[in-house]
């Protein structure tokens, strides 16, 4: 017996109507996930206090009427601009609400295919499908936007896909087996591409070091006053360090005035990760909907995919910084090898009359560009050339997720028990 009761024929209606009715949906939606997205960069409720409630110009923060916030259609009448302050509007807002319309056309589609029909499940696992998509659109554009990957969005959004997991899959324990699987994975990636990094950049790290020392060093000639502690003065540092000490072990965030936060900002620099904490998190959203066997495969195309937008993102980073041609050898000397080698390893396993076969398959030559662009990434910092921009490794992820959800199969006991 399904989750949704028999008779409520939601596919009933013929395509492509049914996809269209889905894309409206979904261009609805991606207009609330573009309000999602920016208020939880912002740290505000979509719902209170209640004027949060009403879409607002991000510049001059007017709020806007019903004929302002029509999806897509809004933004090319106003010729992408706000139509009190004259402030353009980003232009991420409509590509949002079309992708979304695309997404829930594209999977209402695949769900409503007829291999589907004898599932009672159906409907609720694509009802929970569009909300899944709708969390990874949503995390897409902050990452995208400010490389963060919200635990506003992230957090609920595990605690439903489990209970989906319960409720639909009859599958907790596999759900959470990928949750815990997902943390260890990534923050072994965090801790040893950390290493990997500082052994590779140590003279780097060395050099900024002394460079440091030798600005704080104080002058050779010994002053004429030697300034004095008094005992009262080194109490006072005592107990505010066990004091700070204290706040640190029980996780306290101590409030500042804005001007010492400014001097601390500047003194405190942002540490240098290879994996963010949001990865980890966006990888549990995965396992919390997909389930451990589909996010093996979800993990997969996302590395693939965040490899070959890694390497274009070092490359677009490097010719920003007009180093491009510095690495430009070494680059080429990793794509050469990297790719070489895979050639001559496939090229080794394979008979003549079985060469032609994969000289024509489409899988073959995806992961020859994706470990040539492998080789490219390893090549360049081989070369010692360091780059710690964080890069937005959320999107290859929905990515993989999104690919997750078009390898769901209803009729065997893989994806519901």
């Amino acid at each position: 017996m399904g989750f949704i009761p028999a008779g409520f024929e939601f596919f009933s209606m013929p395509s492509p109507y049914l996809e269209l009715w889905a894309a409206f949906a979904g261009i609805l939606i991606g207009s609330f996930l573009n309000v999602l997205a920016v208020r939880s960069l912002a740290s505000e409720s979509i719902v209170w206090p209640p004027a949060n409630c009403f879409s607002r110009c991000p510049h001059c923060k007017h709020r806007l009427g019903i004929f302002e916030i029509i999806p897509i259609v809004s933004y090319i009448l106003l010729k992408g601009r706000c139509r009190h302050c004259q402030e353009k509007i980003n232009w991420h807002y409509p590509l949002v609400e079309a992708v979304t319309g695309l997404l829930f056309a594209a999977i209402v589609h695949h769900f409503a295919e007829a291999q589907f029909e004898s599932s009672p499940d159906r409907l609720a696992v694509t009802l929970a499908m569009l909300i899944f998509i709708s969390v990874l659109v949503a995390v897409t554009v902050t990452d995208f936007k400010e490389k963060l990957i919200p635990h506003e969005i992230t957090y609920p959004s595990i605690i439903a896909g489990l209970i989906y997991s319960t409720v639909v899959r009859h599958d907790l324990l596999g759900a959470l087996a990928g949750v815990g699987v997902s943390y260890i994975l990534f923050d072994f990636i965090a801790f040893y591409g950390l290493k990997f990094y500082m052994m590779m950049h140590e003279d780097d790290e060395n050099n900024d070091n002394n460079a440091e020392s030798e600005r704080k060093e104080p002058p050779s000639a010994v002053p004429d006053v030697v300034p004095t502690t008094t005992k009262t003065e080194t109490t006072l540092d005592l107990d505010i360090a066990i004091d700070d000490e204290l706040d640190r072990s029980l996780g306290i965030i101590r409030a500042v005035a804005p001007a010492e936060a400014s001097a601390q900002n500047e003194e405190d620099e942002e540490p240098f990760e290879v994996m963010g904490g949001g990865d980890a998190v966006l990888s549990a959203v995965l396992a919390a909907w997909l389930g451990w066997q589909l996010l093996v495969a979800a993990l997969v195309v996302g590395f693939m995919i965040g490899a070959i937008m890694g390497a274009f993102y070092l490359i677009y980073e490097l010719k920003k910084e007009k180093r491009l041609a510095q690495v430009a050898r070494p680059a080429v000397i990793g794509t050469l090898i990297a790719g070489g080698g895979f050639g001559l390893l496939i090229g080794g396993f394979a008979t003549l009359s079985h060469l032609t076969e994969i000289l024509v398959n489409p899988t073959v030559w995806l992961l020859l560009l994706i470990v040539s662009l492998g080789g490219t990434t390893a090549g360049v910092i081989w070369s010692g050339n360091a780059i710690a921009k964080p890069f937005p490794f959320g999107p290859a992820l929905a990515m993989g997720g999104l690919y997750g959800v078009f390898l769901i199969n209803l009729l065997d006991k893989s994806y519901i028990k």
